[in-house]
């Protein structure tokens, strides 16, 4: 129920189209008629060389902005720095090509229908065409590492197809026997973003070539006839018609040299669709439902709605005319966690800004990683709604950033261990971008990044992982804290420069300014760091002197401080806000994403409350992942009422027709544009996870914000602390009953609002226990 996106027109553009992807493999599928239109990506498919030479500042520059901060001359450090310490612009994500047909006897199309299931990952559209039914049916496989696409024809008439292959970057158009056609080129050498003015944005440079690249289409038929042309395909009277689409480019790794000869590509793309041609459509289909399936699991929402067979964009329609709509309430649940294991798998890239779905050859903001939020919100969900999979390409990129970022440590923090500012890219860039300070200087990046793949391990106990990957990196990131913190003359440690991201503060002279030193996100967390260090060191049983290092900086950190209006105070000193509204919540970081400030500490936690009540009072537009963020707030406060308030605000106000979120221009620049951004997704997909299931080492707290008009349901699948799947139904808003399965044995102790159950729940591993509520004792 719930489980499928439907419409009764064939999308109009990229925000109404229909996403495919197996992670590193993305397209769009507008569903159209006479002519389909395919456009796809790859997540290493990027502008740029890989040389660049890390930006070297001297110790004598940081130093004289330190000073500069620590006399409060804010706005003259921020003027320094601009100068002096930052960097360069990132590469951008990069389309790839354009898969188009047409459907060339086809002139009356009837009872058009086009189908995202979300169980099976497979995109279907119908029609009737003078009392012909055509079928086409695709998916990206994982296994296959292909896009297959079926068409067939019901009835008198045959399939007439005109088949293209096109790309937005330069390339050549090859076909080869007469059932194979493939486009390749190379990516631009240079792309500037989108909002710097500059004559030449995009360079192709031919001393110096971006990477080479590869979309390769085989046709298979039964009955006709097939040609290959320059033009493309044609194919004639046939029943049935399959696709075969792979992709490669010259990506190796971020510190390797690229490919750069096309001709590499095509072989590799050759080479993959010949592994096709030993399988059937129905092989190929069955091993990729198979394969998602494993990773999307047994994961569902149910609140007791109405069957409804509206099409998607009408239901949509409705909720923003303020109708109510539980079941797609449910529906962008399912589809939240649908797009994440499309765009992250075991071994890709983690999701970018639009996870792999871009169009634009000067995409927003690059396309690329923004870790001062929209990374980290981007695998919110993962752990508590079980896509423990899909979590490991951001881990295994956090990974590969400690060691790229340790040159940008040494050469411009002067530190140990390693550092990441707050835009990366596919070569790693770990330095300030150019730009502002507020936004550019933020080398806190890589230790939010540690804290989120930290939570990798807290969901799946995973102790490989945590040995391998997660503590040699949040190890580094440690060592980088213990030497970026400075001590003054209180005899605490602090931070500086230090920013809040993105957002400003009044100095004396009522200038905007973003540069100060230990704002509160700074401190919250390199606490969230520390004690995830200490936890991991006593888990592994690792004994040496930096852990008593830690503990002993630890203590010589300031306190959360209190403003004079009652709120979390954002910086060191209770300045004036310059824009109260900002769409960023950093203050609250220790409250939720993190940890160090508990549910039981009242004063902060009102504090906390009375930012976030503060914040939206002030808002100037709603921005979707904000939204999220604000979801997850309420939900971790308790209020589910105010939780799905916004959960429907974000329908109402901060989707596409396709339920892609959209971000609206800030009014900051020239030739901004609304975007979709994929976060508001999965931000908000965490966030009714959160309403639902709270939990901790040995503790869960079953509906902790439960919406009012959630009255009755059910949630299969949801993932706790440690390790343990969790189903949960309930009735008239109580609970009725429980089922657990763990992934090791362990003692569960279970809570509902203020009361806990009796007896402690003994959990063996793998082994289900279901539990009726209503024989239960509680205290």
């Amino acid at each position: 129920m719930n489980k499928t996106l439907k419409y009764i027109s064939p999308a109009k553009s990229f925000t109404e189209a229909l996403p495919l992807g197996n992670g590193s493999l993305g397209a769009m599928v507008y569903g159209g008629v006479p002519e389909e239109k395919i456009t796809l990506n790859y997540d290493t498919f990027w502008s740029g060389t890989g040389h660049r030479e890390e930006k070297e500042i001297d110790s004598s520059t940081l130093e004289q902005a330190r000073k500069l901060i620590f006399e409060e001359k804010f706005w003259e450090a921020e003027e320094y720095m601009k100068k002096n310490m930052l960097g360069f612009y990132n590469e951008s994500y990069m389309p790839l090509g354009i898969l188009s047909y047409v459907f060339e006897k086809v002139d009356e199309p009837k009872e058009y229908v086009r189908f995202l299931d979300l169980e099976n990952a497979i995109f279907t559209s119908k029609f009737k065409n003078h009392e012909t039914e055509y079928i086409s049916k695709m998916f990206i496989s994982n296994p296959a590492k292909a896009l297959v696409i079926k068409i067939t024809a019901n009835g008198m008439d045959k399939l007439d197809l005109k088949v293209k292959l096109d790309s937005e970057v330069q390339h050549t158009i090859k076909t080869e026997k007469d059932c194979c056609l493939y486009v390749s080129g190379n990516a631009p050498s240079n792309v500037q973003p989108n909002y710097v003015a500059c004559e030449n944005p995009i360079v192709y440079d031919e001393k110096n070539p971006g990477m080479a690249f590869c979309c390769y289409l085989q046709v298979t038929h039964k009955g006709g006839t097939v040609s290959a042309d320059l033009d493309g395909l044609k194919i004639q009277e046939a029943e049935e018609v399959v696709f075969y689409l792979t992709a490669a480019d010259g990506y190796k790794k971020y510190n390797q040299r690229i490919e750069t000869n096309p001709e590499v590509c095509e072989k590799s793309c050759g080479n993959q669709i010949q592994k096709l041609n030993s399988k059937t459509y129905k092989e190929l289909e069955e091993e990729h439902i198979a394969d998602y399936q494993s990773v999307y699991k047994n994961v569902s929402l149910e609140l007791e709605e109405i069957e409804n067979d509206l099409p998607t964009d009408e239901r949509l329609k409705r909720v923003q005319n303020g109708k109510q709509d539980l079941g797609l309430s449910c529906l962008f649940f399912h589809y939240n966690r649908y797009l994440m294991i499309a765009c992250s798998r075991k071994g890709t890239q983690p999701a970018n800004l639009q996870g792999i779905w871009s169009e634009s050859i000067r995409p927003v903001w690059s396309s690329n990683w923004t870790i001062n939020i929209n990374t980290e919100m981007n695998y919110w969900l993962n752990g508590p709604c079980n896509l423990i999979e899909s979590f490991t390409a951001f881990v295994d990129f956090v990974e590969e950033l400690s060691h790229a970022g340790e040159e940008t440590a040494k050469k411009q923090c002067h530190c140990s261990g390693w550092t990441a500012n707050h835009n990366v890219d596919i070569w790693r860039q770990t330095g300030p971008v150019d730009g502002e300070p507020k936004y550019a200087y933020w080398p806190m990046g890589g230790v939010w990044l540690c804290s989120q793949s930290y939570e990798y391990y807290r969901y799946s106990r995973d102790l490989e992982y945590l040995k391998n990957k997660i503590y040699p990196s949040l190890r580094g990131s440690v060592l980088f804290c213990l030497d970026w913190l400075q001590q003054r003359e209180d005899g605490l440690y602090y931070t500086a420069p230090s920013t809040s991201p993105e957002n400003t503060f009044k100095d004396g002279e009522g200038h905007a300014c973003g540069v100060s030193y230990m704002t509160t996100m700074d401190l919250a967390i390199i606490k969230e760091l520390f004690a995830n260090y200490l936890e991991a060191c006593n888990v592994l049983g690792i004994k040496e002197d930096l852990i008593e290092q830690v503990n002993e900086r630890s203590k010589l950190l300031p306190n959360y401080q209190i403003g004079r209006t009652g709120k979390i105070q954002e910086w060191i000193k209770d300045f004036e806000e310059f824009d109260v509204g900002h769409r960023h919540f950093s203050p609250v970081f220790g409250f939720h994403p993190g940890h160090s400030i508990k549910k039981t500490d009242t004063e902060l936690v009102k504090a906390c409350q009375k930012f976030i009540e503060e914040k939206v009072a002030n808002y100037k537009q709603q921005i979707g992942w904000s939204c999220a963020w604000l979801i997850n707030l309420w939900a971790r406060l308790g209020d589910g009422t105010k939780a799905n308030y916004y959960y429907e605000e974000l329908l109402r106000q901060s989707v596409y027709n396709n339920l892609f979120d959209l971000h609206p221009p800030l009014g900051e620049t020239e030739g901004e544009r609304e975007v979709f951004q994929i976060d508001g997704n999965f931000g908000s997909a965490s966030a009714v996870a959160e309403m639902l299931l709270s939990s901790e080492d040995g503790k869960i707290t079953i509906l902790p914000a439960l919406p009012e008009s959630w009255e009755s349901g059910k949630v299969k699948g949801l993932l706790a602390v440690g390790g343990v799947e969790v189903d949960i139904a309930w009735k008239n808003k109580k609970p009725i009953s429980i089922s657990l399965c763990s992934s090791v044995d362990q003692s569960i102790n279970i809570f509902y609002g203020n009361k806990k159950l009796t007896e402690k729940i003994e959990l063996k591993k793998q082994e289900q226990q279901i539990i009726d509520l209503h024989s239960c004792e509680w205290i």
